[in-house]
């Protein structure tokens, strides 16, 4: 589970994992080495738990609007029957 280095002789520190997955550098990780770094390689990257974030916000938005739309047209149904 190591991640070498592509260009030095070396295994690839834990801010550089955290910072290829996308977080912020000043996003704090705890526990040893070892904890941290499975932190890292067990988590969804930040940019993509976003984009995941916005795209529920807005199939939940288009659903809410869907079923007030719904609402109003049998409301409207209701009156003129």
């Amino acid at each position: 589970g190591r991640v070498l280095h592509p260009e030095q002789h070396r295994v690839v520190s834990v801010r550089e994992c955290a910072r290829s997955q996308g977080f912020p550098d000043t996003y704090r990780l705890f526990g040893n080495v070892l904890d941290k770094h499975r932190q890292v390689g067990n988590a969804v990257p930040p940019p993509l738990a976003k984009a995941i974030g916005l795209d529920i916000k807005v199939c939940v938005s288009a659903k809410m609007k869907e079923d007030a739309t719904e609402t109003i047209k049998r409301e409207k149904m209701d009156v003129s029957d």
